[in-house]
């Protein structure tokens, strides 16, 4: 896969925040590199199925952030288990730009996020676990 999900935390319509550590803790073992200048955090499962995270870091408080862009995806369950688990412990949806699906999150979530992007995006579509996401962001 090449296009870019999006995973992002909101709380009552408005963009909100949560530990930097859940996203390590989904991710781990696979975090192979993490370059500080860019919050970028490198993720690999094998040779062939590896993908770059671009955390949006709190700007005073780097152990907290609202979510994070995924470059290239990976075509692997492990990736989609570990989101997975950050929307489970988060008010966070994941969704892509363009031509794509509208965005996946579970149901208590749905509530906190803002009407400007459910009219942009579409309703969400309730998940319950990574491979739906998978199944969901594949269609794009």
């Amino acid at each position: 896969m090449s296009f870019e999900a999006y995973l992002n935390c909101f709380e009552d319509g408005e963009e909100s925040y949560f530990p930097t550590s859940i996203v390590e803790d989904a991710f781990a073992p696979f975090i192979t590199e993490r370059e500080a200048e860019f919050s970028r955090w490198g993720v690999t499962y094998d040779d062939a199925s590896s993908a770059d995270l671009y955390l949006n870091l709190h700007s005073g408080d780097a152990s907290r952030c609202s979510g994070f862009t995924v470059a290239r995806p990976p075509d692997d369950p492990r990736f989609y288990e570990a989101l997975w688990k950050i929307l489970r412990d988060t008010s966070s949806v994941v969704y892509c730009a363009g031509e794509c699906p509208p965005p996946v999150g579970r149901a208590e979530t749905i509530p906190h996020l803002n009407p400007d992007m459910v009219e942009s995006l579409g309703s969400p579509v309730v998940v319950l676990d990574g491979i739906e996401i998978r199944n969901r962001l594949g269609q794009s």
